[in-house]
């Protein structure tokens, strides 16, 4: 309670110590601002004032003028006129216008005599005729911040001593059930009896609710801190894991013999006490509970059912109250039955994903070996017979001849780099450096987009490695001169620690990968060859600091 009270005595104390600092504060910045205007309209107005006497070169009246504009403003620091040519012309300075002081021109926060001015530079006819100079102290603007604050102070501190007189009164009646409450709630957080003091007032309710709950609670300890154990075993998703930590633990915590799971007639045995299980009467235990949908208990054991088609069933009987078994396995049936679907979904969908991922290779296969097809006819049949095209128009006189060879030149090139794009040659009979060498270099020479390309690897790959560097490094590079908008592109082939490592990197305009569509074809393709092999594809990029393609495969046993 006295902890609560100074807590709550401290806790108004700074806050109101912090607004009061924070509206001193503020008012000191308001009135700096209030300063600086002050300052401005002053130099503006004398500037007016003392324009026909300048012109008229009446330097007493300028003077005189100072002398009363220092009379009237006390804070006024001081105050000096100066000529076109920079020269003083009337000052209200005694001992003059230091020369250090007259080259300080404009608004600035100077230390003079060691008070902290204001000076701000207003100029006469737009300082055709000259400049007046004049310093406004801060000092009035600090006593005044620090009056208010003591003043504030001296009013917090009254109304907190007063209201914490009253308050510890209050508090003092009021908390002192609720003290007890705490220590009596302590006492049955470490497992002790506790009993909740009644008072008459409205707190009696609370103690009298607080002692149904603290028998409830000693009740319920043990069944949920087993159902916790249990529930956090019945995260594993591989069914004979799952099965092995349930049935261990309730065989171990419940005093069983051993314990079977059975699923449609499939029994998963507890290995940890399997010597230990009967031979038979598992199936009859556990189709009794499955179509009667209860706790079924019988002297050889207990069954639960699981639907929709399984069963757990424990041999044996434990040393606790029947009734007490029944609720606590009931309870358990739930999300037993919720943790196996979720394993039968997880074993169905690894063995739809091991399907998928058997026939996207076998079709990326017979992609590149159809590549391959398409690629070697259109260099050999197609390629042939447009050299042959060249070859028989050679010789032959007139302009439309020439334009007909070099329409066959354009389109030989075009057909053998669409070749070398399905499936470079180079590939299968020199390597992946090869390949990539030559791939960069027709790359920059088609697309004007400079590449810098370092290969550093100490081993030739598996060939099926090799094309999905091939591919990632294709499309990545493509991806570059369609969207980047770079001159230049950097390309990384390194094998590091088992592993190739794949960079692609622009320095253009970059996006936000989370806009993109995780579906688009050309990330899409690069990801599925990637995890194919066990790999994995990051993409760093973002508005106006370009992009990079990480891939990085494990190399496995090489070719």
């Amino acid at each position: 309670m006295q902890q609560l009270f100074f807590t709550v005595l401290l806790a108004a104390l700074a806050t109101g110590g912090m607004l009061l600092l924070g509206g001193g504060l503020f008012l000191l910045a308001e009135g700096e601002r209030a300063l600086w205007q002050e300052a401005r309209g002053l130099g503006r107005d004398l500037s007016f004032l003392v324009l026909d006497d300048l012109l008229l070169s009446d330097r007493l009246a300028v003077e005189e003028k100072l002398r009363h504009l220092k009379d009237r403003y006390p804070h006024l620091a001081y105050v000096y006129i100066l000529n076109p040519r920079g020269e003083v012309v009337a000052h209200t300075l005694s001992g003059g216008v230091p020369e250090a002081l007259a080259r300080l021109g404009g608004e600035k926060v100077l230390q003079v005599g060691g008070k902290t001015v204001y000076q701000v530079e207003a100029g006469i006819m737009g300082g055709e005729a000259g400049v007046v100079r004049l310093g406004l102290e801060r000092t009035p603007l600090v006593a005044s911040f620090f009056r208010v604050v003591w003043a504030g102070l001296f009013g917090l501190l009254w109304a907190v001593g007063l209201g914490g007189a009253l308050g510890y009164l209050f508090l003092t009646r009021l908390l002192e059930p609720l003290s007890l409450m705490v220590q009596e709630a302590s006492r049955l957080k470490e497992g002790q009896p506790a009993r909740f003091p009644e008072p008459p007032h409205e707190l009696g309710a609370l103690g009298r609710a607080l002692n149904a709950m603290g028998a409830e609670v000693r009740r319920r300890e043990r069944d949920l801190r087993l159902l916790n154990r249990l529930l956090s075993e019945m995260h594993a998703l591989d069914l004979a894991t799952l099965s092995e930590r349930v049935l261990g633990l309730l065989v171990r915590e419940l005093g069983f013999t051993c314990g079977d799971l059975w699923l449609s007639g499939r029994v998963v045995h507890c290995e940890a006490c399997r010597d230990r299980c009967p031979l038979g009467g598992v199936a009859s235990l556990a189709q009794e509970a499955l179509a009667s949908r209860q706790v079924v208990v019988r002297p050889q054991g207990v069954a639960v059912p699981v639907p929709p088609h399984g069963a757990l069933v424990l041999h044996g009987r434990p040393e606790v109250e029947e009734a007490w078994l029944r609720a606590f396995l009931e309870a358990l049936a739930g999300p037993l039955a919720t943790a196996l679907e979720n394993a039968r979904l997880y074993e169905a969908l690894a063995e739809k994903e091991a399907q998928r991922a058997r026939l996207l290779k076998a079709w990326l296969k017979a992609q590149e070996e159809e590549r391959a097809r398409i690629a070697r006819e259109l260099h050999d049949e197609v390629g042939q017979a447009l050299t042959g095209l060249i070859l028989g128009l050679e010789g032959l006189p007139g302009d439309r001849v020439e334009a007909l060879k070099e329409l066959a030149r354009h389109t030989l090139t075009e057909v053998r780099r669409l070749a070398l794009d399905l499936r470079p040659s180079v590939l299968d009979h020199l390597g992946l450096e090869a390949a990539l060498r030559r791939y960069v270099r027709e790359f920059a020479e088609r697309t004007g987009v400079e590449v810098d390309l370092s290969l550093h690897l100490t081993r030739p790959l598996p060939q099926e490695l090799e094309t999905v560097v091939y591919r990632v490094v294709q499309e990545a590079l493509t991806n570059v001169a369609r969207h980047s908008g770079s001159p230049q592109a950097s390309v990384g082939v390194v094998e590091v620690l088992g592993e190739v490592r794949v960079f692609v990197e622009d320095e253009g305009r970059g996006f936000d990968p989370e806009a993109v569509d995780p579906g688009r074809q050309g990330l899409l393709g690069m990801r599925e060859r990637v995890e194919l092999l066990g790999g994995r594809l990051s993409v760093e990029s973002a508005p106006g600091q370009g992009t990079r393609v990480q891939v990085r495969l494990p190399i496995g046993v090489a070719a």
